[in-house]
């Protein structure tokens, strides 16, 4: 759903007024061009409805061709070789190019006509005088827009009045057309009927009243009636001010006119061309007779009698007084004269005016100091200074302009002129304020300087910064927020949120009243370019003064002069790109996300054109008059206008897929749901030939084979072509990631979703699993919120939230009836649904989906949105997961590369201005954000049975540990003694033998724990035995020293040495006892003891018993031997 565009702002253009300084130099402001009985070439006539036969109730039409008549009430040529007549839908977007246009050629001669012709059929209606030139465009029979430009370059204006905007010369829009002047003629013209301007050519920059409905008239040039001078009505000026300048006007006869006046105010003058001005010099009452004379061999001549009246010079009042403490000044429309400290300068960039304020403090609570001085059209000759002081006359008027349906109005001195006062009023101090939160504060402060620099401001509108230099902005953290995305509709609580957000919204304006964008396309834009990007939610810094200004529906923060370049000396703004150049880690081992790919359409403007069959487009064109993106494509003699949406050149269209493909492919998904993709089936192709197309250009970027698409359902289970739209939901995914499970399934559901794309479900398992384990996704795309022609009625009708609210409360329900069949269906359990609901958190379609089981997926980080709309942040793109769906999230994040941007990095901006704004990354993908979630996918593993025996073993040699599991399980056994991992095996065949290191268990009973470690099948376990280690074997063996042994002369020695099996060294004790001798313990040190004896007292065999006592290692052991004692 495109975002709302404000009005194009255009210059104060303010009622007539006169003045002259009463001090110093006097500079006057150029007249007004704007005069009821028209100053310029203006359109006479439209007639959209040529060449039709008769249908039912309908009549043939009168004329063949469609036509507009342009009519010169000046007394000069007018040269109309470089001017263009535009033709632009009833339902046009705003700030949109209108393309259609045919060039002029020629000249118009004075009070003459000029005919142009435009498309119709000759079989049909009366045939057109000869034209003064011949185009080819299609206008509405009943409504539509038509404008006259001095240029035939792009023109870009915005809805509503376009009075005066640059590069319009005159406009009618007629019917219910959305864009005019001043107000549209609200009648619908027909086969039958025109719209027809006054005879003179008046124009009050109000179609409604200056056009009537009334039977074809065309006249082309040479045409002309008897002589006739106009009359210009009741005139009024103001004595010493310069009067509002106009030009009298006449028809018939023979141009070239001249003129000549008696009874003018003294001081006015009527020049030959009949363009009157001057400076009245005396009050009172006045009867002008003003003659014409034409140019005829024999001059016909004709007068006309007016009256003008003069008031007197007024006298100085404070500002305070002409602003008043109203939303309009009490002097409106009446001479006023003041005096000031200039406190803004706009020279340049259309404003051409300045601000003026009482200096001191303020005595006047309630009505402003300050004033606006609006220079007309053309500025003032020259221009004060900031800090000058200044006495201004002029007249008390409400510049009033509208956008988004509200009027703003702003009081200003116009018309008049300006002289330097001395000595100096003073100076004035910018009241250092937090911005104002009602309405009746900020008309108090209108006009005036301020200072609100010390306070916190985010980014919350960004959408046309690049084209009217204007950025929304929200005191305090954190952009303005859709009251229905956090308040139910129903409480009536988003009340509260609304006024909310208007407390906190201010507009930072750049003190310009160009359009970027269409007429000032050759300047850069205000703020922003391609590496400085002023992004919603981003935190802005202002820096010194503004003026508080009202106008385009809002109050307003202009700088003190007009911004240059990037302003960064006026405002700051936080770069948020860069903590957004990847979404979130989500978690997961899949991935799934849902995308809006703003209108992806392979099948351009172009192409379609090219295909032939009668099929049209219009297009949005760049500054070079470039197609750059299809605006309206259909086939009229088909009654169809569901033609392409997307790009209109194959290269805008690869411009637009660069910016998809790397968004998506940054977007690290497993599955994205895409939405606003081409049906191709109603172009005659393959149904799946746009989402292939993107799949190969996605595998172009990320490698063969990483992308493939599920397709379509079978013709036979899909609605008929007739019956779907021309855009629909698709899905790709990773097939080294997911694999599909089934085929595709489509709601066939024609009674709900009549006026949306019916529900695409689709199962998925990850890639090597079960089918069993496969869950659901469904994409959807609900109704817009936009309203129709006409509007719509009922539960449907547009409110606050949008129009056809009933019809998405219906296909939510729908929804959820057919989740539920897909699931039972498919025997799946963990179900999603996805996609652009078009519908906020809390609105009514919304809780029928929450009442239906299932819970919105909440981005990880809080006060994400998926969408900027008018400066309210909100999502309309969803992601809900049913219980089971929901046990699988590991994450989720909306990634911000969208919403937040300027339209001016999308491809259908591409050098609409000298900025080139363009680049192929994720930034301006599309206008909405995606969303992606991480799901944890692993299946419950299955108990391993593991199983272990009790063991047991010799201290000195290896134990071996067999552990079962079971025999399709995987993985690691390890053997722990509390902490300490004595040893581990691979698990194969269901076994695993753990072979534990000798003398890794002490000797005894020792509990030990075997640990599986699980796989992706199986669940790790554990279980604990009992480890039975005995002592090692021991031997020992006594030796004496020496061999002979004398009695009474030699003490023996006994040496023992103990040696443990495996290498397990001895310690501990040995007991040795000896016959006649007893016996004696020893110590065992390293397997070896000692003991020296007694001399023995006699001879004979002393028999010895050694005896090993054992350790915490080994054994007990025991030796003999017998000591032969010889006689001396």
């Amino acid at each position: 759903m495109p975002s709302a565009r404000r009005s194009a702002r255009r210059a104060l253009a303010g009622t007539a007024g006169l003045a002259v300084a009463l001090t110093g130099v006097s500079v006057v402001a150029p007249s007004a061009s704007a005069n009821p009985t028209g100053t310029g070439v203006v359109i006479s006539e439209v007639y959209g409805g040529g060449g039709f036969a008769p249908s039912g109730e309908f009549p043939a039409s009168a004329y063949t061709h469609d036509f507009i008549e342009l009519y010169n009430p000046t007394s000069a040529t007018v040269d109309l070789s470089t001017w263009a007549v535009f033709y632009g839908s009833a339902t046009r977007n705003t700030g949109a190019n209108l393309s259609n246009k045919t060039n002029l050629t020629g000249s118009i001669a004075p009070g003459g006509r000029f005919l142009i012709r435009q498309a119709g059929n000759a079989a049909n209606g009366a045939a057109l005088p000869t034209p003064d030139v011949t185009g080819e465009l299609n206008l509405g029979t009943a409504s539509g827009l038509v404008v006259l430009s001095n240029q035939q370059g792009a023109l870009a204006p915005t809805t509503g009045n376009i009075a005066a905007t640059s590069g319009v010369v005159d406009s009618l829009g007629y019917g219910t057309a959305n864009t005019f002047e001043g107000a549209q003629l609200g009648t619908v013209l027909s086969g039958t009927t025109s719209g027809q301007r006054a005879a003179n050519g008046a124009d009050t920059d109000s179609n409604a009243a200056d056009f009537v409905v009334a039977a074809p008239t065309p006249t082309a040039a040479g045409t002309a009636g008897p002589l006739d001078a106009a009359s210009p009505g009741a005139k009024s000026a103001t004595a010493g001010l310069p009067v509002a300048g106009f030009t009298l006007a006449a028809s018939g006869g023979t141009a070239p006119y001249a003129w000549s006046a008696t009874g003018t105010p003294p001081g006015v003058t009527v020049a030959p061309d009949g363009s009157v001005s001057g400076t009245p010099t005396e009050s009172g009452t006045f009867e002008v007779t003003a003659t014409v004379t034409d140019s005829a061999s024999t001059p016909a001549t004709d007068s006309v009698t007016f009256t003008y009246t003069v008031a007197e010079t007024p006298a100085v009042r404070p500002v305070a007084e002409i602003q008043g403490t109203g939303p309009e000044s009490p002097l409106k429309d009446q001479a006023v004269r003041t005096r000031g400290v200039v406190t803004a300068v706009y020279e340049t960039g259309g404003f051409n005016g300045f601000n003026i304020q009482t200096p001191g403090p303020d005595t006047t609570p309630g009505a402003s100091d300050g004033v606006f001085v609006y220079g007309g059209s053309g500025g003032f000759a020259s221009y004060p200074a900031i800090g000058d002081s200044v006495e201004v006359i002029g007249t008390a008027a409400e510049y009033t302009s509208a956008a988004g349906g509200v009027t703003a109005s702003l009081t200003q001195i116009s018309g008049g002129s300006w002289s330097p006062v001395s000595p100096s009023l003073g100076t004035v101090t910018p009241l250092a304020t937090p911005w104002f939160t009602t309405a009746a504060e900020r008309e108090a402060h209108e006009g005036e300087l301020v200072d609100p620099s010390d306070a916190a401001y985010t980014v919350t509108n960004s959408y046309a910064s690049w084209q009217f230099g204007e950025i929304g902005l929200a005191t305090g953290t954190g952009p303005l927020v859709q009251p229905t995305e956090v308040e139910d509709f129903q409480t009536g609580a988003w009340e509260a949120l609304r006024d909310q957000n208007a407390a906190r919204l201010v507009t930072l304006d750049d003190g310009k009243s160009q359009n970027f964008g269409g007429t000032a396309s050759g300047t850069p834009s205000s703020w922003i370019d391609a590496s400085h990007p002023v992004r919603a939610g981003a935190a802005a810094t202002l820096k010194g003064s503004f003026v508080v200004d009202h106008r385009n529906g809002l109050y307003k923060l202009q700088p003190t002069s007009p911004v240059e370049g990037l302003g960064t000396d006026v405002a700051e703004f936080a770069n948020t790109r860069t903590q957004n150049a990847a979404p979130a880690d989500v978690g997961g081992d899949i991935r799934i996300a849902t995308f809006n790919v703003l209108n992806y359409f392979p099948t351009t403007g172009q192409a379609y054109v090219a295909a032939g069959g009668g099929n049209v487009c219009t297009y949005f064109n760049d500054r070079a008059g470039t197609p750059i993106g299809s605006n309206q494509c259909g086939n009229p003699s088909a009654s169809s206008g569901n033609g392409p949406r997307g790009a209109a050149t194959q290269v805008s269209f690869e411009r637009q897929q660069a910016k998809i493909v790397a968004a998506i492919n940054k977007l690290t998904a497993s599955v994205v749901s895409l939405e606003e993709l081409e049906n191709s089936v109603k172009f005659g192709k393959d149904r799946d030939d746009a989402i292939a197309k993107l799949v190969t250009a996605l595998n172009a970027d990320a490698g063969a084979g990483t992308w493939s698409y599920v397709p379509s359902p079978e013709a036979a289970d899909l609605p008929l072509p007739v019956q779907e739209d021309v855009i629909r939901t698709g899905f790709i995914y990773k097939s080294a990631d997911v694999t599909p499970v089934g085929a595709s399934l489509v709601l066939k559901d024609e009674e709900n979703f009549d006026n949306a794309r019916e529900p695409l479900a689709q199962a998925f398992k990850k890639a090597g699993a079960q089918d069993s384990e496969a869950f659901g996704v469904i994409v959807n795309h609900f109704k817009s919120k936009g309203d129709s022609t006409p509007p719509a009625t009922g539960d449907n009708a547009n409110g606050v939230q949008g129009a056809f609210n009933g019809d998405r409360v219906r296909q939510a329900g729908a929804l959820l009836t057919f989740a539920d069949a897909f699931r039972s269906a498919r025997g799946i359990e963990a179900l999603f649904l996805a996609g652009d609901f078009n519908s906020y958190s809390k609105e009514d379609p919304v809780q029928v989906i929450e009442a239906g089981g299932y819970a919105q997926v909440e981005s990880d980080t809080e006060g994400e949105e998926t969408y900027f709309f008018n400066g309210l942040a909100g999502s309309l793109d969803h992601v809900y997961a049913n219980e089971a769906a929901q046990a699988l999230v590991t994450g989720a994040d909306i990634w911000n590369i969208n919403s937040p941007e300027s339209v001016a990095f999308q491809y259908g901006r591409f050098n609409y201005n000298v900025t080139q704004f363009f680049a192929p990354d994720q930034f301006g993908a599309s206008d909405h954000d995606p969303e992606i979630v991480g799901l944890d996918l692993t299946a419950d593993p299955l108990p391993a049975g593991l199983a272990v025996s009790n063991v047991s073993g010799t201290y000195g040699k290896r134990v071996a540990v067999k552990v079962t599991v079971d025999p399709a399980a995987t993985g690691t056994v390890q053997v722990k003694a509390g902490t300490r991992v004595l040893g581990s095996a691979a698990v194969s065949g269901g076994t695993a033998t753990v072979v534990l290191p000798a003398r890794s268990l002490a000797p005894g009973r020792t509990t030990l724990t075997a640990s599986y470690s699980g796989d992706d099948t199986y669940a790790a376990a554990s279980a604990s035995f009992i480890a039975t280690v005995a002592k090692a074997r021991s031997v020992t063996r006594g030796t004496v020293k020496p061999k002979k042994v004398v009695a009474d002369r030699t003490r023996a020695t006994i040496v023992v040495r103990v040696a443990g099996a495996d290498g397990v060294r001895a310690t501990g004790k040995a007991r040795i006892t000896v016959k006649r001798q007893g016996t004696r313990t020893v110590t065992v040190r390293n397997g070896r003891a000692m003991l020296r004896l007694k001399k023995f007292g006699s001879r004979g065999a002393k028999r010895v018993t050694i005896q090993y006592l054992g350790s915490d290692l080994l054994e007990r052991s025991t030796d003999k031997l017998t000591i032969k004692v010889r006689k001396r």
